[in-house]
């Protein structure tokens, strides 16, 4: 056993038996047919948030666990631990092998990840606030936060992550709106305006059911909880509606003083300006879709250079392209490694995929910054404007 190992194996198992004898820590279970995750956590921020998770998960799935699958994972907060896991990620006797070389490269601006030479111990580093160490001999996994909610977001996706593997779960990149009856997925590229969007329904009366992803069962169902704590709002974004962020009590006074540049210049600007709200400063009846799957899919799209809105009915084929490559990410193919999961059952997928969506109503959505004018223009084209006749 490398020196290296052998450090990583101390602090993993030191921890683990901290939070495990700490009377204050609490178990969760995730329950599906394909995995069961038992879940230790001493950190109290981190279990309000678990217990919320998981029971929407186990009524989600309504599994029953019959199978050999079992993650076990434990949580934390703890300045020491993890100033010496921040430590010890700079040694150089860490690899990499071709899964991790694709993660690093799929998520270069957010994490980093590395494992020991004898593939037993993997760590994965997100932002500066979470490390994630999962030990293949045992399939357990320890995560180490600091003090800070936005943490909360990490353990939530790299918890949900193995579900992605199993095929119990499928994801996207986008956000959710709702108005109870209609369920509203709004995806693009990066920059390419979910959250512009999210903001416009919002204003209109909508709820955000979810930010930046969303998930859903592979029964098709929505899984109506919030992954992603918080939004970033970049300034163009925050000076559009920024008489609904000053009603709303979300004051941002170097933003403000930018109001009269000119909005082509503050897109551009946004792409390095930006601020990150609370979800629930927004959001703060909690939404949630009282209907149970997704009605409409809007891929949109905001160009500079454009005025009006362009609006034309999408192949649900591109649908199911997006939550498969999200759901077979380098993410989840790193987590293949890690759990030696061999049948991806690629070809099952797709076609679960295909009947989920077929008769979803989905769109391509291409606009300029006069998007705000052009709502009700929007909700005609997707046939729901009879609904909003007052707005």
């Amino acid at each position: 056993m490398s020196n290296l190992t052998t450090k990583i194996a101390k602090i993993f198992n030191d921890s683990l038996g901290a939070i495990t004898n700490d009377v204050n820590h609490a178990s969760y279970s995730l329950v599906s047919d394909n995995l069961l995750t038992n879940i230790v956590c001493n950190y109290r921020l981190c279990s309000d948030n678990l217990m919320k998770l998981s029971s929407v998960f186990n009524t989600s799935l309504k599994a029953l666990h019959n199978g050999s699958n079992v993650i076990k994972a434990f949580i934390t907060e703890n300045e020491d631990t993890f100033n010496e896991i921040e430590s010890i990620f700079q040694h150089s006797e860490w690899s990499t092998n071709d899964r991790v070389k694709e993660f690093n490269v799929a998520t270069h601006n957010t994490s980093d990840s590395k494992c020991t030479s004898d593939n037993k111990f993997y760590i994965i580093k997100c932002y500066d606030h979470f490390y994630y160490i999962y030990n293949t001999g045992s399939n357990q996994c320890l995560m180490v936060t600091k003090d800070e909610k936005k943490a909360l977001t990490m353990v939530n996706i790299l918890l949900l992550t193995p579900y992605l593997l199993y095929g119990d779960l499928y994801a996207v990149h986008g956000g959710l709106v709702s108005d109870g009856n209609n369920n509203i997925l709004l995806s693009s590229s990066s920059l390419g305006g979910k959250t512009t969007f999210a903001l416009l329904f919002l204003e209109n009366g909508w709820q955000i059911i979810t930010e930046e992803t969303t998930y859903i069962t592979k029964y098709g169902e929505i899984f109506n909880y919030n992954i992603r704590n918080y939004f970033n709002i970049r300034v163009g974004t925050y000076l559009e509606f920024k008489d609904f962020f000053i009603n709303t009590n979300i004051i941002n006074d170097s933003f403000l003083a930018m109001a009269n540049i000119d909005k082509k210049e503050s897109f551009e600007l946004g792409k390095k300006a930006q601020m990150s709200i609370d979800f629930e400063a927004l959001c703060k009846n909690g939404g949630k879709a009282t209907t149970n799957r997704i009605t409409h899919v809007l891929k949109v799209c905001l160009e500079k250079g454009r005025s009006g809105m362009i609006i034309g009915k999408s192949s649900p084929v591109e649908n199911v392209n997006r939550f498969l490559e999200v759901s077979l990410a380098p993410t989840v193919m790193l987590f293949k490694s890690l759990t030696n999961m061999t049948n991806l059952k690629r070809n099952k997928r797709r076609e679960e995929l295909i009947k989920i969506f077929k008769n979803v109503k989905s769109y391509s959505v291409t606009s300029g910054f006069d998007y705000r004018k052009n709502f009700n223009f929007l909700l005609d084209e997707i046939r729901l404007l009879k609904n909003y006749s007052t707005h």
